[in-house]
């Protein structure tokens, strides 16, 4: 069981699980204050567990401090093709990015990219550039 500081989220993740069931939310009923220590704590109840492996995994999975764009910078983000837009806000709903679709049929809407790789948003590239 644990609580987690997501970056961009004000209330907590809590969350428990035992073998391969799992349950966990962003709790309604506690959010981090103003100037408290956001942190992530996890508890381990077992045996011969690999302490330095579940820390390594577990420090594997934070994010990166430097995002590589910024708010106002020209993307382009993938809705199943890849299209151009700006970023509106910097982890935003525990999210990277959040950005505003500037072209064809979906001009105006505000999408999120979940992570900072170019899977999900990219710099401009050339139209005639498919997803492959």
């Amino acid at each position: 069981k644990g609580v987690l500081a997501v970056r961009g989220m004000k209330k907590k993740f809590v969350f428990q699980g035992v073998h391969m069931i799992f349950s966990g939310q962003f709790s309604d009923d506690n959010e981090w204050k103003d100037g408290e220590e956001r942190t992530c704590k996890f508890v381990f109840i077992g045996r011969n567990l690999d302490k330095a492996a579940l820390i390594k995994g577990f420090e594997d999975c934070a994010v990166e401090e430097q995002l590589r764009f910024k708010a106002g910078d020209k993307v382009q983000a993938n809705v199943g093709e890849w299209v151009a837009g700006f970023v509106v806000e910097l982890w935003s709903d525990g999210n990277p990015y959040k950005i505003e679709l500037t072209e064809g049929r979906t001009k105006g809407a505000r999408v999120f990219a979940p992570m900072d790789e170019d899977d999900f948003v990219r710099v401009p590239r050339e139209k005639e550039d498919s997803l492959a």
